[in-house]
């Protein structure tokens, strides 16, 4: 990602184990003084003193924690950057659906432009697109926009094509399969929310490109390997399938909205971003 967290001395935990281990040590230290009666009592009323100080230690790190987390969240994504590719577009028309009446250009950049304003929505973040209108863009060039921006995610938006088929799959980095990278996780909570919208079927989450075997960095879709940003393609839905299509005029907006809703609900929950903070000046 574009933005690291810093590694901080977790004062908190100092304080709670250092502070009753002082006050332990003094207490005895005070109590060594008296004859066997008085060591006795003293030794009641130190073991009572160092389990009321532990216990105010322990709740003053916890707020202690509680308010380093809340500035880290405040801090870490003081601007979400997210770049949306639409796919194809201008001469590169992409899939076409059974009578040739429709292009994915067009669905691609309908639904990226939808996304763009879901996104909008939510406080401090910022949406690179690679294209807004119908024209072509290199698949370097649609790289480098989101590299250039310092996108914190890129999403690039398609759709499938097949003799037969439906539903929705979602392409990243061949070296992105384990559970807890960027990609996979985005992934992941992208494809529940689709779901939870309504889709055909769950096509699943997958590495490299079509038809590949091989796990090698040149195996990989364009966009996820040249951009330097956890990324990934999603193919919503094929544009041979009346379902699939049907479920998208009906649900663009929705998906749109479950796209953006993804991203954040991932962020919030590692406590990289907070959507209830305002908006920056």
């Amino acid at each position: 990602m574009a933005n690291r967290k810093k590694r901080r001395v977790r004062w908190d935990r100092v304080a709670l184990v250092g502070i009753p281990l002082f006050l332990l040590i003094l207490l005895i230290a005070h109590g060594c003084g008296g004859d066997e009666t008085e060591q006795s009592s003293g030794a009641d009323t130190q073991i009572a003193a160092v389990t009321t100080t532990w216990a105010a230690a322990e709740q003053a790190a916890q707020t202690t924690a509680a308010t380093v987390e809340t500035e880290a969240v405040q801090t870490y994504f003081s601007e979400l950057v997210v770049c949306l590719d639409a796919g194809h577009g201008g001469g590169d028309g992409g899939a076409v659906n059974s009578t040739n009446t429709r292009a994915e250009k067009d669905d691609n950049l309908a639904l990226a432009l939808a996304t763009r304003d879901a996104f909008l929505k939510y406080p401090n973040v910022r949406v690179v697109m690679t294209r807004e209108t119908d024209e072509f863009i290199e698949l370097q060039e649609r790289c480098d926009i989101a590299n250039n921006n310092n996108a914190n995610f890129f999403i690039s938006l398609h759709r499938n094509s097949a003799e037969s088929g439906n539903g929705v799959e979602i392409w990243i980095n061949n070296d992105s399969g384990s559970e807890n990278t960027w990609d996979k996780l985005m992934a992941e909570y992208i494809m529940d929310w689709l779901d939870h919208v309504g889709i055909s079927e769950r096509r699943g989450i997958h590495t490299g490109f079509r038809n590949s075997t091989v796990k090698h960095e040149s195996n990989n879709y364009y966009v996820n390997r040249y951009t330097n940003m956890p990324s990934c393609l999603i193919e919503m839905g094929f544009m041979t399938s009346a379902v699939d299509n049907n479920n998208f005029d009906i649900h663009k907006e929705e998906y749109a909205e479950a796209i953006a809703g993804a991203l954040i609900e991932l962020l919030t929950d590692k406590g990289l971003y907070d959507p209830a903070l305002e908006k920056m000046p």
